[in-house]
């Protein structure tokens, strides 16, 4: 038994679900499962019961649950203590969406390092979607997040906002233009990200707040995707800056009247105690970059 087997276990326990446990944990869904299976021969019980792509735990699962929980709580804590005595070494957990990669994250790194004194502190970094990010920092496998949509079982602080650009096919009759009004795309069909990204709730948001109906016709899971599609003439489309776009075969045009802008949160579990240097981190992100209407 190892505790990477356990902290598979509490995860798949928590979400009851192989493919959403395997994304939050970083892993594949056949290793996952492989782990899951060992555990259970060593136990000699079934710790889930399995009703087609469904699972649940099982009796002895339940139990078992609990006594993982408090161990591997103790364990944290323990790794908590251990770590205070060296306040200022060791990684950081870091969670955040994709498309901050090349602009917040890049920008809030150099001003963090900027600083000799945070040299020790070093960042274990995890690049995902909205959904998993917070999912990851729920079930303890990050220490912070940054995100455009925090849970309530979280604390958040508003640390950056981002702008959402319109990108237009190069022959659109939009395209020599570097700025629109929104209504400018009323008749248009749209291509968005799908529904479970943070991103697509922020667009729906956002274009309820000026009543326009946009009519999507095509759905991606990232933006590169949308920019392929865009270049393809299936539709127009609204995504943040992302890494290359200005070379890509779209037009990309500000948004005015009103500005598209979504807000991006730091995060981190309200019921979890903070390492130091992750308090630390957390602090810095906060007096540095904390929107003036959070300080």
């Amino acid at each position: 038994m190892t505790l990477q087997q356990l902290q598979y276990f509490r995860t798949l326990a928590k979400v009851q679900h192989y493919t959403k446990a395997a994304e939050i944990l970083f892993v594949s869904q056949p290793s996952l499962s492989y782990a899951i299976s060992e555990l259970e021969k060593e136990l000699s019980i079934a710790l889930f019961e399995r009703h087609g792509k469904k699972i649940q735990l099982s009796a002895q699962g339940k139990i078992f649950l609990t006594y993982v929980e408090s161990a591997l709580d103790q364990l944290e804590k323990g790794v908590v203590t251990i770590k205070s005595l060296n306040p200022l070494g060791g990684a950081v957990r870091l969670g955040y969406i994709y498309s901050l990669s090349n602009s917040f994250i890049r920008e809030a790194l150099l001003s963090f390092y900027s600083d000799e004194r945070n040299k020790h502190i070093t960042f274990q970094f995890t690049q995902n979607v909205n959904s998993n990010i917070v999912e990851a920092l729920n079930v303890g496998a990050i220490d912070l997040a940054i995100c455009p949509k925090p849970t309530k079982e979280c604390m958040s602080v508003e640390i950056y906002r981002q702008e959402l650009y319109a990108i237009v096919p190069k022959d659109h009759q939009l395209a020599h233009k570097k700025e629109i009004d929104i209504n400018e795309l009323k008749d248009e069909s749209f291509a968005l990200v799908n529904k479970k990204t943070g991103l697509r709730w922020a667009i729906d948001e956002l274009f309820k707040e000026i009543k326009m109906n946009p009519s999507v016709t095509y759905e991606a899971d990232e933006c590169n995707a949308l920019i392929n599609f865009v270049s393809l003439h299936f539709g127009v489309s609204i995504i943040p800056h992302v890494p290359g776009l200005e070379k890509s075969s779209v037009a990309v045009l500000r948004i005015r009247n009103p500005s598209f802008i979504r807000s991006i949160y730091l995060a981190w579990k309200n019921s979890k105690r903070l390492s130091p240097q992750a308090a630390y981190v957390k602090d810095f992100f906060i007096s540095n970059f904390a929107t003036q209407n959070q300080r």
